[in-house]
């Protein structure tokens, strides 16, 4: 008998099946990985384990006890919790009080070193040593990721759902989340990991259950799938060049930058990035690369010297920056990117609206055309132009950014984490817009912290280090082992 059985699980909605049928279950001391596409079912999937909706149909029995569906609190109380993409943390309270939220100790005061104390040593078995006292806001992403872990904890949990767990985490703080979650599966949780990382799946997971379009296509031991094989599952074809080849001619300099620097953010970044070539800025979380690429658009003040097609530029404002030729697509598309309620059409157009305008009348018909024409060139998926932003997959958000920025013509690309959260599918077809505009001679600069990628796609990787950047690499030169030296350790 598993710990967890999930049987013929189905959902709907207005008529549209989500879910179809689908089995899955978990063994104590087991990870189970479960991965698909967006709009696969998995957060569905999720969603109907942890209570927070009930399924139309099916069953899901812990330790041979059926569970009462659609009811978190009591889910969660007989020990199925879940940490979320998305942190659930209150910012301004301590950490002992997120971790203790909703089931407090003391009646008529709060028991306030006792709730401490216990959280420090649940933090500690996980490897985080923190002042409980202290607010949350103050934390490394990776410690409110632990934060989060060890509340699902706190409940005694035999199951253990992550989803997307490692999104915003650096390569060695997803190290050592994993080696937390080998930890726990040794003491005998059942642990159902969903990630789009298959480096992480294939170095963790003990089995695989695949969905695809709301129905279970595979389950089995990971060492049966090799990469090829699990992404073909996932999406339903083969996707035989994952880093597709790049065909283009490098030519003259777009961007020159030379001792670039913002005080408490970065002191001394140089890079050039050339017509048709794809320019990869590594390094861990906090070296500095979003700041860099913000310092350029003209979001943050900065030192230095910036050259843009060889004449000296310092931009004051985004606008500008815009209006100059560059576009920054933001690594964080759901806060800072999209405007969530807005259509999807309205979200392609906002930045360029006097292209539909006469006279200071806005043309609706042409705006509309407009947005039609580079949904259609970015091939962006949606019911609708009206369909809410919002409610589009990851893969699709990110493309409407791009498209956004690219309705006028650009020479200068700003591509921030480009793929994350984004499936493996979605991201194959990022990949080949990416090489599409570089054929077309503009200059694309990608920081991403996923490694693989920027090796498969760069034609040079510039590495940072604690604010400077530290060396250069070619495509031919460019190996793991090179990049993270250069990116733990001064130049």
């Amino acid at each position: 008998m598993s710990l967890l059985d999930a049987r013929a699980l189905s959902k709907s909605y207005g008529g549209v099946r989500v879910l179809k049928d689908v089995d899955l279950s978990i063994e104590a001391g087991e990870i189970r990985a479960l991965v698909g596409e967006n709009g696969a079912g998995k957060s569905t999937c999720i969603k109907i384990l942890s209570g927070a909706i009930a399924p139309d149909a099916g069953e899901i029995r812990l330790e041979g006890s059926p569970l009462p569906l659609g009811q978190p609190l009591a889910i969660r109380q007989r020990g199925v919790s879940v940490v979320y993409q998305e942190f659930t943390l209150a910012p301004d309270s301590s950490v002992a009080d997120n971790i203790f939220l909703g089931r407090e100790r003391g009646r008529w005061w709060l028991r306030r070193r006792e709730m401490r104390e216990a959280a420090e040593r649940r933090l500690a078995d996980l490897g985080v040593r923190v002042d409980a006292s202290t607010a949350v806001r103050g934390l490394s992403v990776a410690h409110q990721q632990m934060v989060e872990i060890a509340r699902a904890l706190m409940t005694d949990a035999k199951i253990l759902i992550l989803d997307e767990p490692s999104a915003a985490l650096s390569a060695t703080e997803v190290d050592r989340l994993l080696d937390v979650l080998r930890q726990l599966r040794a003491r005998g949780l059942g642990i159902l990991y969903i990630s789009h990382r298959l480096d992480e799946i294939f170095g963790l997971a003990d089995s695989v259950t695949v969905l695809r379009d709301g129905a279970h296509v595979a389950t089995g031991p990971t060492g049966t799938f090799d990469r090829a094989s699990l992404i073909r599952a996932m999406v339903g074809r083969d996707v035989s060049e994952e880093y597709p080849a790049r065909r283009h001619d490098i030519g003259a300099p777009v961007i020159e930058v030379s001792h670039l620097a913002s005080p408490g953010r970065f002191s001394d970044v140089s890079f050039s990035v050339r017509q048709g070539e794809i320019v990869g800025l590594a390094g861990l979380v906090g070296a500095g690369r979003t700041s860099t690429a913000l310092a350029l658009i003209g979001a943050l003040p900065f030192t230095g010297d910036v050259r843009l097609d060889g004449r000296p530029v310092h931009f004051r404002t985004p606008d500008a920056a815009i209006r100059a030729g560059l576009a920054y697509v933001t690594e964080d598309r759901k806060k800072r990117g999209i405007f969530p309620i807005m259509g999807t059409g309205a979200n392609i157009t906002v930045t360029f609206l006097e292209q539909f305008t006469r006279a200071g009348v806005l043309s609706l018909a042409r705006e509309r055309a407009g947005a039609t024409a580079a949904a259609r060139d970015f091939d962006l998926r949606a019911s609708s132009l009206d369909q809410p932003a919002a409610t589009l997959s990851g893969g699709n958000q990110q493309k409407a950014l791009v498209a956004r920025y690219l309705l006028e013509r650009r020479t200068l690309v700003i591509l921030d984490e480009p793929t994350r959260g984004v499936d493996v599918g979605a991201r194959a077809e990022i990949y080949r817009i990416m090489n599409r505009l570089t054929e077309q001679g503009l200059a694309v600069l990608m920081i991403s912290s996923d490694l693989p990628e920027v090796l498969g796609m760069a034609d040079r990787v510039v590495v940072m280090h604690e604010g400077r950047t530290t060396g250069a690499l070619d495509r031919a030169e460019a190996t793991p082992e090179r990049v993270m030296t250069l990116a733990t350790s001064a130049a």
